[in-house]
């Protein structure tokens, strides 16, 4: 048996294994402790079958590349496990699925918007325009997108009408988003776009599908964003785009912050991070997927600003209802970020800043664009 041919019969039987396991991975959701027991035992057999390949007569090459391959196929149940718990996130079938504040994300972690509707009226001022401006002219007609943590649909119309006759795909782990995005295709005769509940490190997709892939908002949340970005990476062809654009907590601001809410901004951060999130994404993605292989990574960055009489309404309207409501303060209670005598002072203060006819806020982003190598 020559070099070649010993290598790719050790890549397609770990490809298969790897493949079944993703397969069982999608099915384990409705029930992942069993699931998870019965790939454990299959993985175990799996290691005893590597273990007895014989390697003494090919090279070090080989035997590295085998051993390189068994080591990203263990890692990658590692990652399955993390994503259900230590315990096979079992949960009670009769339990309904979490909603509203603190809904479970994608790997495990809290996603800390929640779904109320303070924050799907920030969503729907989003769109393609606004929010992915740095991606929308690398788009074609005839291209399949996938917009990964789709929410509303807002951002994905936009790209559905860029690339018509083409697909977008989005996919949200949240059904009542899911919902929202299919009203809105329809209502903006988006026949082209398609929305379906997902998880992006579970992608119901075949390899190599698609020619890009967006997301907005999304690997800030994700403690396991290499487990999203390799799913990504693998449904997209070679040489596909990915587009990020996530916020940089840290370089967001509120002025003038009357000596309070300055804080806030820290506590925000902190939820974030204590949720298993990441607030300074937007400043370290670029970083992240040239550590991942992307190739072409190029950086950009802007600010959301809210300047006018109308803006400040709108701002304070949503601090006050999602910051201010009952499951955030409970939250940022909980993880001991701000003692509750601290809020009062911060609603003060923040009535202020909307009545000052010089107060601005903005968000700032950070993304990059890159290329699937290939």
């Amino acid at each position: 048996m020559d070099w070649n041919e010993y290598i790719d019969k050790i890549k397609a039987r770990l490809e298969r294994e790897r493949d079944e396991l993703r397969e069982r991975a999608r099915r384990a959701k409705a029930g992942a402790g069993d699931e998870l027991d019965k790939m454990e035992e299959k993985w175990k057999a799996f290691v005893s079958r590597v273990a007895d390949v014989e390697l003494s007569d090919v090279t070090d090459e080989v035997r590295e590349t085998a051993e390189k391959l068994a080591a990203e196929l263990r890692d990658g149940y590692s990652r399955l496990r993390e994503a259900f718990g230590e315990a096979g996130g079992k949960r009670d079938a009769e339990d309904p699925p979490r909603s509203g504040h603190g809904h479970d994300g994608e790997t495990g972690g809290t996603y800390t918007m929640g779904y109320g509707d303070e924050f799907r009226r920030v969503l729907e001022r989003r769109s393609a325009q606004s929010h992915a401006a740095d991606l929308l002219p690398l788009l074609r007609r005839g291209m399949r997108v996938l917009d990964f943590g789709c929410g509303t649909g807002s951002i994905s119309v936009g790209l559905a009408e860029a690339v018509a006759p083409g697909e977008l795909h989005g996919i949200d782990m949240e059904e009542s988003q899911i919902a929202i995005a299919t009203a809105a295709a329809k209502a903006g005769g988006h026949d082209n776009a398609f929305f379906q509940q997902g998880d992006a490190a579970a992608l119901p997709f075949e390899d190599d599908e698609f020619d890009a892939a967006h997301c907005n908002a999304v690997l800030m949340h994700v403690p396991g964003t290499q487990a999203v970005l390799a799913e990504v990476k693998r449904v997209l062809k070679p040489g596909g785009l990915l587009s990020v654009r996530e916020l940089n907590t840290p370089s967001s601001f509120i002025e003038p912050d009357f000596g309070q809410l300055a804080a806030a901004w820290t506590t925000f951060s902190g939820l974030l991070s204590a949720n298993g999130g990441h607030p300074g994404m937007g400043r370290e993605i670029a970083g992240v997927l040239r550590e991942d292989g992307w190739a072409d990574v190029r950086a950009n960055g802007s600010f959301e600003l809210f300047r006018t009489a109308d803006d400040r309404a709108f701002f304070h309207r949503f601090v006050s209802e999602w910051f201010f409501s009952e499951e955030t303060v409970e939250a940022v209670t909980k993880h001991g970020l701000v003692p509750p005598e601290q809020l009062d002072a911060w609603r003060d203060a923040l009535d202020c800043w909307r009545d000052h006819p010089g107060g601005l806020a903005g968000f700032a982003w950070g993304g990059a664009v890159a290329s699937k190598p290939g």
